[in-house]
């Protein structure tokens, strides 16, 4: 199962709230650009051996807005989703 597959199967019993719902989104969405971008550079080394892919910082962006909707959809689910003691 893919990282993505994965993080959309949601278990009944989690608490999703509308605005982690959207964040979940906005993953799958910034995910889906980010293996764009992977695939295109993949594309670009097989034929610029000798130069940097053009869109690196590009990808680095998605990279970084990535972890930024990660760290904060883990916090919400956290906060969301606390086991009793």
């Amino acid at each position: 199962m893919s990282a993505l597959a994965s993080f959309q199967n949601t278990h009944k019993h989690e608490v999703i709230t509308p605005e982690m719902h959207e964040i979940k989104n906005l993953i799958m969405r910034t995910y889906a650009k980010r293996e764009a971008l992977k695939k295109e550079m993949q594309c670009w080394y097989e034929e610029h051996q000798e130069s940097r892919f053009e869109r690196t910082s590009d990808l680095m962006l998605v990279d970084t807005i990535l972890s930024e909707l990660d760290s904060r959809y883990k916090i919400l689910w956290d906060y969301h989703n606390k086991k009793a003691s």
